[in-house]
């Protein structure tokens, strides 16, 4: 009845949905421009071609609105609301790719390149996206190893009193000791912003202009070298895999679908060339494709990334305006969003479909290998079930100071890093790794076991100790129907022999361990499992390190954050800079409020009191 009422007084304005089921949960987030009519359509009999939207009536219990000024505000709520719930109705662009870009910011006087994964308005250039920090490396390699350009940062740049080993090499003017003016550094910055944009024949004409007239001065040693860089621009711009004549920023989809599944290929081209790709797999959870790839498109430029001029895409979409509106706005410049039928434009759809295809054969060889690999795995440990989902221990401490554990999750062979746990150890204070293991194993399987949460494999990382631990645990928890292995490293056997052990792995109620062919898909695989959780637990184990290592006498401070101790830092130069300071001075010079001010200065002086 409460939601026949909602029914019938739903307003006409744009706006978003939220359809929840009998828990209260979000489980479908949509848009419309007129709430009235598209909600209502859900409820009439055939006129929603939608195959999933027969469940999903079933399943609601409740709807809510948010209305909307206009359909942009809506679009760009709609992707927000899908990152926040994650209703299973949905597709959720869980974009992990890395993407970043290199910035060169002009306003520096002696610029240099840095990798970043923010575009921001604030007047420097900005090239990329790049899907990968590997591409990015890649570009900067080429960059530094043709142009002498800084490589330092800011903070080592400025402190610098004498050239470093890339001026020695050539590979660098020196501007931090002053050996370069700014007018050559710039000329210089130039060329590598052409090099970026992709006008690399403008460079080249620039640059043979350069050599010839340093050959007519005689300058022959500077005329070779800058023969050596026009050699190595134009081997690079043969090795460019897409070049166009139309000298535009585009980003090219295609869009290949096979069952259930949707496979899509974004070709980034900047300039007329491709600098890179990324692919995205989707299940279509009974949507159709326009519907998957028309959230795929607004939850894709809703993330911070770089907007060309043309958005080239092989679907019609309903939010097309409204996006090249949204787009166009950002980019403070014209962008179109076009599904071409013909053309140059066409051939670049065609191109990015096959290699979305060519994406889904890979995909699925992949897939079937994974399931072979657990199968025979099964076989060859003799486990009760197929391992389909894995959790895998590791701990990782110095010295049994900042012990943590960790846990990785596999499912069906591939890593699911929403499931992932890190523990903090807390009842063992010195260093027992079994004693440790122990307890995270416990925490882990009591909470499990309450949860009905039991995986089909647990692997320990360690040999017969910890396989011992493990199963003490299960004793202690009546843990039965669950597989457990121990995963031991190589190692030597014999300092005079120099004999070699591969890894092990050791199971329950056998005294010898079953060795795998180090080279077998299965061994492999148990290695890489391994090492996730390895690098998991020392990936927490650092970060726990590094903050016990930045802590300073200003943490305990009531009112200085992070940001008003770097502020302090960088007024007074040190800790004792800032302990050194008078009050007058602490509100003067880092302008903090007078309380607060007096608040720092009791802070230091009491505790020198105290300890006098």
């Amino acid at each position: 009845m409460k939601l026949q009422n909602k029914l019938k007084n739903i307003p006409t304005s744009p706006g978003i949905y939220l359809m929840k089921d009998a828990h209260h949960e979000v489980i479908y987030v949509g848009k419309a421009k007129n709430l009235r009519n598209r909600v209502r359509s859900y409820f009439q009999k055939k006129t929603d071609d939608r195959p999933y939207t027969e469940q999903l009536v079933q399943t609601i219990v409740d709807i809510d609105f948010i209305l909307t000024e206009t359909e942009k505000e809506a679009l760009i709520l709609e992707s927000n609301l899908i990152k926040q719930f994650k209703p299973r109705f949905n597709i959720d662009l869980r974009d992990n790719k890395t993407f970043v870009s290199i910035k060169l910011d002009a306003h520096d006087k002696f610029p240099y390149l840095r990798i970043v994964r923010q575009i921001e308005d604030n007047g420097a250039l900005y090239f990329g996206p790049y899907a990968s920090t590997k591409a990015v490396k890649e570009t900067l390699r080429y960059i530094n190893e043709v142009f002498p350009i800084r490589k330092c940062l800011d903070t080592v740049f400025k402190k610098r009193v004498r050239p470093c080993l890339y001026y020695q090499i050539h590979k660098c003017l020196g501007p931090c000791c002053g050996l370069v003016d700014e007018e050559a550094y710039r000329a210089v910055i130039d060329q590598v912003s052409l090099i970026l944009k992709g006008k690399h024949e403008d460079l080249i004409t620039l640059l043979k202009r350069q050599m010839c007239e340093e050959s007519k001065a005689m300058h022959y040693e500077r005329a070779a070298k800058i023969r050596d860089r026009i050699r190595a621009i134009e081997e690079t711009v043969e090795k460019q895999r897409i070049h166009s004549m139309n000298f535009i920023d585009r980003d090219v989809f295609g869009l290949y679908m096979k069952g259930s599944e949707v496979y899509i290929q974004v070709m980034f081209i900047r300039a007329g060339n491709m600098e890179d790709v990324s692919s995205y797999h989707f299940s279509t959870k009974h949507n159709t494709v326009n519907e998957v790839f028309r959230s795929f498109l607004n939850q894709f430029y809703t993330l911070t990334r770089f907007i060309p001029s043309e958005v080239i895409i092989p679907l019609e979409s309903d939010d097309a305006e409204v996006l090249e509106e949204l787009l166009s706005e950002r980019k403070g410049k014209k962008v179109e969003v076009i599904c071409p039928r013909r053309g140059e434009r066409m051939r670049l759809i065609e191109m990015a479909q096959k290699n979305a295809e060519n994406a889904c054969l890979v995909s699925q060889n992949h897939e079937e290998d994974l399931r072979n690999t657990l199968k025979t795995l099964k076989e060859t440990l003799r486990l009760q079930h197929i391992p389909e989902r894995i959790e895998c221990f590791d701990i990782s401490n110095t010295s049994g100071k900042q012990a943590v554990g960790s846990m990785v999750t596999f499912e069906y062979g591939k890593p699911n890093k929403s499931k992932y746990r890190r523990f903090r150890i807390k009842t063992v204070g010195q260093i027992d790794d079994y004693a440790m293991m122990h307890e995270v194993l416990t925490r882990r399987y009591t909470r499990a076991i309450e949860e009905g949460d039991l995986p089909d494999l647990i692997i320990v990382d360690g040999g017969k100790g910890q396989l011992g631990v493990a199963l003490k645990v299960f004793e202690e928890l009546a843990i039965g129907d669950t597989d457990l292995i121990a995963l031991a490293k190589g190692r030597t056997e014999s300092n005079i022999t120099g004999e070699k052990i591969g890894e092990q792995v050791f199971v329950p109620y056998q005294s010898d361990p079953i060795k795998l062919n180090p080279s077998s898909p299965e061994l492999l695989f148990l290695d890489k499992v391994r090492d996730e959780a390895h690098r998991f637990a020392i990936a927490y184990h650092r970060k726990l390190r590094a903050r016990e290592y930045f802590k300073s006498s200003l943490d305990g401070i009531p009112g200085i954050g992070a940001a008003r101790k770097r502020a302090l830092i960088k007024c007074f130069g040190s800790i004792e800079g800032i302990r050194n300071a008078t009050v007058e001075q602490l509100i003067g010079t880092s302008r903090l409020p007078v309380k607060l001010a007096h608040t720092v200065y009791n802070h230091f002086h009491r505790s020198e009191e105290a300890k006098n």
